[in-house]
């Protein structure tokens, strides 16, 4: 038990002397913490929201550019999922 108590407190001091939190007191490590995970979870929760739909008109431009105006979404997949061809 000894050694992950140590281990732990060697990760924490990485961390605090990385960030310079070592400098700083309680309440503002606490503060710093609040705000960095609150934009943490604001960009993943936009992620997962948005990014789906941005890789499907990513996708559609993508078959545009490949192939014209009257592009298929389906010669894109074909092209994506269809194996490496020797020559």
């Amino acid at each position: 038990m000894g050694s992950l108590k140590s281990y732990l407190w060697r990760q924490r001091a990485k961390f605090e002397a990385t960030l310079a939190f070592s400098m700083l007191e309680p309440w503002e490590k606490l503060l710093c913490m609040i705000i960095f995970t609150f934009f943490t979870l604001l960009v993943l929760s936009g992620l997962y929201r948005y990014l789906p739909e941005h890789l499907f008109i990513m996708q559609k431009r993508a078959s545009y550019y490949l192939w014209g105006q009257g592009g298929d979404e389906r010669l894109l997949k074909q092209l994506v999922d269809s194996p490496l061809r020797e020559l």
